[in-house]
């Protein structure tokens, strides 16, 4: 069973990935606008995921970087209203859209990782059996 903080480290990892970071540069105390812009559409991951903002927070804290109640909410506004901007110019590209196919990718990845376990869990199986 997938717990909450695994699927926020599956959301990190995606959001490290998009915006090209170091999972330890997104919890930076800095104000750097790539960062800032990474860490607040990681914000708006997690509400779509439906966490809660004190598990923001709290998943924030264990990184090392204390977010208060406010700023997680203020981060994504500021992302849904960068999406209307984009809408409204006729260049949007969906911030959602694009992670969900990066999810996507992630899921088939992992299947493939895990038919690779399986493939060499029976190679070890028959060969311990030809010993044996």
């Amino acid at each position: 069973m997938i717990t909450d903080v695994e699927r926020m480290d599956e959301l990190a990892r995606m959001i490290c990935y998009r915006h090209r970071l170091l999972k330890k540069d997104l919890f930076l105390h800095t104000k750097l606008q790539a960062i800032v812009d990474a860490r607040f559409h990681f914000y708006l991951l997690c509400m779509d995921e439906g966490f809660r903002v004190c598990d923001i927070q709290r998943y924030c804290e264990r990184y090392g970087y204390p977010v208060a109640h406010a700023a997680v909410i203020y981060g994504v506004n500021k992302i849904k209203s960068y999406e209307k901007k984009l809408i409204e110019s006729g260049k949007f590209n969906s911030i959602r859209k694009l992670s969900r196919e990066e999810r996507a990718f992630d899921r088939r990845l992992k299947k493939l990782a895990q038919r690779i376990q399986q493939q060499r869990e029976c190679e070890s199986a028959s060969a311990e059996l030809k010993l044996g």
